[in-house]
């Protein structure tokens, strides 16, 4: 197994802290790169285009994020099988799971882009302002228009992040990041394309990174299997079952959030440009949160796919409380910032003093909101590592479509906070997920579940 050595990493010996921290210390940069292509974007619209272009990329990407969700799903569906794959010691059928995986995601993407004809529906539907509409349709098609390579781009990074891999994902994204900084500021700021411009610059980044992640698995192709040949690629239903049954779930969980998201904003959306633009700062802010509690979820999910595909449950169980601890420290360290600096914070983003002036509310609120995330993420991963996404996408029911809805409408309307309430009623919902995970670890039924979907399919496949 000397040639697995060069791109599987075991994530089950050594130090539970360390091993957590070596690993997820990339994905947070990765994700926090990730995270700069919607603030970079938000970043040069504001400052060159204007409250329009960046109040249209704001609504966008609404739409756009609930795509995005979808192959994330199938991704993430790939990463854990190949991590209980890789936990359990038997390889021999990994490179059919990772083409399995690339291919679902593909196909995924293409189906989305069918939806293209219908943006401006789409956009009517959540009340995206005249004014902006086309400056909306035009930044929704061109991302649409590029998930193809995005979607591919995803699923080979949740393949080498199953393989224990965090360092290559943070590289690819990295120059990705690179890029569409240059071509956001050629296409918004030196050629006045807009929110067109910021949209153009992002699907190349992409494309980049994908292209990239690509050469890297091709040239590393030896150290698990995978030949690329098209025998690889071709759909085997024991492997899309296993993908289907845990990623399905992960998207349809993410989706279910993201509608009752994109309810709340299409509230927002009514009450005016301003609105739209405050709330939009926040969501790219809170995107910051997520670099954190996204990395120890994703990282959580690989550590304990591996752990619990080699049968070491005591192991499972010190991540997620090792990723709780972490998850903390930055909790508290990014509510202090996000409560002692909210004017120079938003400042960054805008120029207009309508905006600016309505800083200090909207931040405490995304300050409390950091802890949800650090709370909830640990036990999501862990979920998701043991493959009962099912239970998780229960929770985000739950989180989502009621506690969200009925706390948005009662702080917004019944209580007349306007899109203050709308925007606390969004956040305080994602302690209802902090629960739901709690109860799950605590109690132990991760431990009665049992099922190693990965370590079986390939033992009895």
């Amino acid at each position: 197994m000397t040639n697995e050595k060069t791109l599987i990493n075991d994530l089950t010996q050594g130090s539970v802290m360390g091993r957590l921290v070596r690993f997820t210390l990339p994905l947070m940069l990765a994700n926090a790169l990730q995270v700069c292509y919607n603030l970079v974007d938000m970043f040069f619209v504001g400052q060159f285009a204007g409250t329009d272009a960046q109040s249209a990329v704001s609504i966008a990407s609404n739409v756009t994020t609930l795509m995005f969700f979808c192959f994330m799903g199938i991704a993430a569906g790939g990463q854990i099988y190949v991590a209980q794959t890789v936990g359990s010691g038997r390889l021999r059928e990994l490179g059919q799971i990772v083409g399995n995986s690339l291919t679902l995601c593909v196909i995924t993407s293409l189906i989305l882009m069918l939806a293209i004809p219908l943006a401006r529906p789409i956009l009517r539907l959540i009340n995206t302002p005249e004014s902006i509409m086309d400056m909306t349709v035009n930044y929704l098609v061109i991302c649409t228009a590029g998930y193809l390579m995005v979607a591919l781009y995803n699923g080979l990074c949740g393949v080498l992040r199953g393989m224990g891999d965090s360092f290559h994902p943070t590289l690819f994204v990295t120059i990705a990041t690179v890029v569409n900084i240059v071509l956001d500021y050629l296409f918004v700021a030196v050629i006045p394309w807009g929110a067109a411009g910021a949209a153009l610059a992002t699907v190349i980044g992409q494309t980049v990174a994908c292209l990239f992640a690509l050469g890297y698995l091709f040239i590393k192709r030896s150290s698990f299997g995978f030949d690329f040949e098209l025998s690889a690629f071709l759909l085997r239903a024991r492997h899309v079952r296993v993908i289907l049954r845990i990623g399905a779930p992960i998207a349809l969980k993410n989706i279910f959030i993201n509608l009752s998201v994109i309810f709340v904003n299409a509230q927002i959306n009514s009450l005016g440009v301003i609105a739209v633009a405050v709330t939009g700062i926040c969501a790219k802010l809170q995107s910051l949160m997520q670099v954190v509690s996204q990395a120890m979820m994703d990282g959580t999910a690989s550590m304990v796919g591996q752990n619990i595909g080699a049968g070491k449950n005591r192991q499972a169980s010190r991540v997620v409380w090792d990723a709780v601890l972490v998850g903390l420290i930055f909790a508290v360290v990014l509510s202090a910032l996000f409560l002692l600096l909210p004017y120079q914070i938003f400042g960054i983003f805008s120029h207009d003093q309508a905006v600016v002036s309505l800083a200090r509310p909207f931040m405490a609120v995304c300050a409390v909101n950091v802890f949800a995330g650090a709370l909830m993420a640990p036990t999501m991963g862990l979920i998701n590592g043991v493959g009962d996404t099912l239970y998780n996408m229960g929770v985000a029911i739950a989180d989502g479509v009621v506690a969200r809805l009925a706390l948005s409408l009662l702080f917004g309307y019944a209580m007349s906070m306007g899109a203050l309430g709308f925007f606390l009623g969004n956040c305080l919902a994602g302690f209802v997920s902090v629960l739901g995970g709690g109860v799950y670890f605590l109690l132990g039924w991760w431990k009665r579940r049992g099922a190693l979907v990965g370590a079986q399919e390939v033992r009895h496949g």
